[in-house]
């Protein structure tokens, strides 16, 4: 069947009646399936039943459509789809022809495998009259046909895996290359956050390094300070305890030298009763009591002085005992 296929290019959809092919392929080894959306139609055939024409050599069998496959006749815009039964064992072939009689005809490519759907491709629709049928072939030469057809089939089907493999395999090995160079880059990008980490740690131990030897010498000076400020503690403790013992000794003696006063000056009261007709001794006996109470406020001076000499010692052994004790909190 000598047929010149237009391309889609040179079909005009607003001029020329088109079918835009979406699948012809083999639908089991004995049916052809065909569908399909046309457009442009004047005047769709409504009573003529679709016909698939195909021709090897000089072979030419007609495969009717399967009726409970139609979807109706063919309308503009609407999907048409079609099931062809080989009445004969089938053959391989390059090309068919869907006919609805002799008003409307769609050449059509090789067909696809069945796991395939044909892209979507725009044919011309033409009318075309219905060639004569040849004479068929002996029943041998037909038997013999279904045989090799069959193995073209099987062999079409073989190969048709195994470019579904190699792409498949041309995929995995594009996607194991892209994944080797994430996982260099990764690598690559870990390796640097780790010598980053690397010489931020460096940094932080020398830091910390540093500061623990500032800490060392700042705990050795605080400890110095402390012996220090212990030591001197115990010496003020010391001479606040000497001054206590002369506080109390002084306190004993102003107690005594009291006494002692009050008592002497109870006996001059009583000697001034007795001579107080005699003015010299009186006044005299009175000049020894002023000079014995000059004596004794003069005791009670040295009694003050003590005192606060005393409150001193106490002030600054409570001020460093404080400082002792925030040497201690730190």
């Amino acid at each position: 069947m000598a047929t010149q296929h237009r391309t889609p290019a040179s079909v005009d959809p607003a001029i020329d009646p088109t079918f835009e092919l979406r699948r012809f392929a083999w639908g089991t080894p004995d049916r052809l399936e065909v569908s399909g959306v046309f457009g442009g139609l004047a005047a769709a055939p409504t009573d003529a039943s679709p016909v698939l024409v195909v021709r090897a050599d000089e072979t030419v069998h007609r495969l009717p459509a399967v009726p409970e496959s139609l979807d109706g006749p063919p309308a503009n815009g609407r999907v048409w789809r079609a099931h062809f039964a080989w009445q004969d064992p089938p053959f391989a072939f390059r090309g068919a022809e869907l006919r609805f009689g002799d008003e409307m005809v769609v050449e059509l490519p090789e067909p696809g495998m069945k796991r395939r759907l044909t892209r979507p491709r725009m044919l011309e629709v033409r009318t075309a009259p219905r060639p004569a049928t040849p004479a068929r072939e002996p029943r041998e030469a037909v038997n013999g046909r279904a045989a090799v057809v069959g193995s073209q089939v099987e062999l079409l089907a073989a190969q048709e895996e195994v470019r579904e493999a190699r792409a498949a395999l041309e995929q995995t090995q594009a996607e194991l290359a892209r994944a080797r160079e994430d996982l260099q880059a990764e690598r690559e990008r870990r390796a640097a956050d780790g010598e980053r980490f690397r010489a931020g740690l460096a940094q932080v131990r020398e830091s910390a390094e540093d500061a623990v030897t500032a800490e060392q010498v700042t705990v050795t000076q605080l400890r110095a300070d402390l012996r220090d400020a212990q030591a001197e503690l115990e010496a003020r403790g010391a001479a606040v305890e000497a001054l206590n013992t002369q506080l109390e000794a002084a306190e004993a003696a102003r107690a005594q030298a009291e006494a002692d006063a009050q008592t002497e000056a109870q006996a001059l009261r009583e000697r001034v009763a007795e001579l107080e007709r005699d003015g010299d001794e009186t006044e005299r006996l009175r000049s020894e009591l002023a000079d014995r109470a000059a004596q004794i406020d003069a005791t009670r001076g040295e009694l003050e002085r003590a005192r606060n000499t005393v409150d001193q010692a106490r002030s600054d052994a409570e001020r460093l005992l404080g400082r002792l004790n925030k040497i201690r909190a730190t």
